[in-house]
């Protein structure tokens, strides 16, 4: 394993611990993996935004009538 992987894997066991989860060994490799993707995307996610970037979304209930 590379460096990185390294430090990876002992951040996913770290947060696994503290969070009190005892991940089954055959789904390791795809918890890591998603968990690597998630990593990849937190700059993406922390950068700031205006207002512009929100979806001017209103939702409406109505009452349906039978």
């Amino acid at each position: 394993m590379t460096a990185p992987q390294d430090a990876l894997d002992a951040e996913f066991d770290v947060l696994m611990a503290r969070a009190g989860l005892t991940i089954p060994p055959d789904r390791r490799a795809a918890l890591l993996a998603g968990f690597a993707d998630l990593r990849a995307m937190l700059p993406v996610l922390r950068q700031p935004r205006t207002a512009a970037a929100e979806p001017a979304n209103i939702f409406r209930l109505r009452k349906l009538d039978f």
